[in-house]
This record gives C-alpha cells, structure tokens and sequence, in this order.
C-alpha cells in the first residue's frame, strides 16, 4: 500500500525521468496562499529532504506577491501593506515548518535573490521572447488571469490593465521554473507547485514552440490528505 506523504504530478514523462533520479528539488511557495501552512510546509520538507539530493525553497517576493493583489484591484499602497505581511507571515512559517521537520539542510530565497544571475537573465529573455509569441501570449495573459480569480468572489473578472499588473508575477516566476538547474548549479531539478501553472507546464510540453531548458523537470506536488 503507498502511503507516501504527497501527491506527485510530473507534467511529462520527461519530467517524470528527472524526479526519478531524485537530484534536486526546488519547491515554490506563494505568501498570502492559504495553501502553504506550517502544517503543510513541514510534510513537503520533510518529504522532499528524505527523497532528494538537495532541496531548495524558493518564495515570491514582495513585488510579485503585491503583483497579484494589484491585479486584484487594490491599490497602491493597501497591495503593498498586504504584500509585505504576507511575506513576513511566510518566512516564519517556513522556519517554523523546517523545525519542526528537523531542520534538513534546504536552501530558501526569493526569485528577486536570483534576478542578477545569468542563468535567470538568459531565460528572463528567452520568457519575455516567448510572452510575444501568438501561440504563448493567449496563454500566458489566461494562466494570469485565472491565478487573479483564485480566492475571488464568484463571477469576479479582472479587466485588461488588472490582468497586465498581474503578469509581474509570472514574469518573475518563469524565468526560474523553466532554468532551476542551471541557476542553481546543479546537475538536474524538479520544480514543483502545489498545482502546476498552465503557463509554466506549457514549457514542459512535446512539441510546444518554447522548451524548458536543459536538466528540468516540472511537477505538481501536494500533501496527501
């Protein structure tokens, strides 16, 4: 019987071939996500240092967390009060939870950590190539706006300039999603969300006409409940 604490969802079978090696691991976590508990959080890193290599923990920063909340229709200043409390609210519970999973050797950033690196600056380009191509764009502009009505009232619909505030977000994201392994000097890396993002598992998709970059995966991983 598997009683495995998680759910995995390689996107490919490519993807699928690189969790196997259990290289290394590079697990997103998005502030003001009421997903990510210490709860939670503890039962990922746990799983996550007993089956890999190396474990990596990477959360949204300020800008792309007050992203969303733009996107949503606050303003200015409310986006960002809310935006740096949920950060904050964030980085306690991943303390929190690596205590209490017995504090395994992981390493934990924001994106903007990487933004100067090169690896992260050469997919950045090869995203913002691919976020102007007509079989991209539709999709990319989509998963934002989906994203956007999480955690929104019924019928709740962001309009055009909202759905633009909101693409910081996957901006930032992508770049890493689609390069973990190069920046983060390893061999190979699955990058996991709680729910793979249309948007980034286009990447990961035979025949699309942008590909993730060489030595990653892409998974979806939830705590099984």
């Amino acid at each position: 019987m598997d009683r495995a604490p998680v759910d995995v969802e390689p996107c490919s079978p490519g993807c699928a071939r690189v969790l196997a090696r259990r290289e290394h691991i590079a697990l997103l976590v998005s502030p003001g996500n009421p997903y990510f508990s210490v709860s939670r959080l503890t039962t990922l890193l746990r799983w996550a240092a007993s089956e890999m290599k190396g474990v990596d923990v990477v959360v949204s920063d300020l800008r792309m967390t007050a992203a969303t909340y733009l996107g949503q229709g606050r303003s200015h200043a409310e986006a960002h009060k809310k935006a740096r409390a949920d950060v904050r609210q964030m980085a306690s519970r991943i303390r929190r939870a690596r205590a209490a999973a017995g504090s395994p050797a992981i390493g934990v950033s924001e994106f903007e950590d990487w933004a100067g690196h090169p690896e992260y600056r050469r997919a950045h380009a090869y995203v913002r190539q691919a976020t102007r191509h007509p079989e991209y764009r539709p999709l990319y502009r989509e998963g934002t706006r989906q994203a956007l009505k999480a955690r929104m009232p019924e019928g709740w619909e962001p309009t055009e300039e909202q759905i633009e505030a909101g693409l910081v977000h996957s901006e930032k994201a992508l770049p890493f999603t689609i390069n973990a392994a190069a920046i983060l000097g390893v061999p190979e890396a699955v990058v996991a969300y709680s729910r793979p993002a249309p948007q980034a598992t286009y990447f990961f998709t035979e025949g699309s006409a942008f590909r993730a970059f060489p030595n990653l995966g892409y998974i979806g991983l939830r705590v099984r409940e």
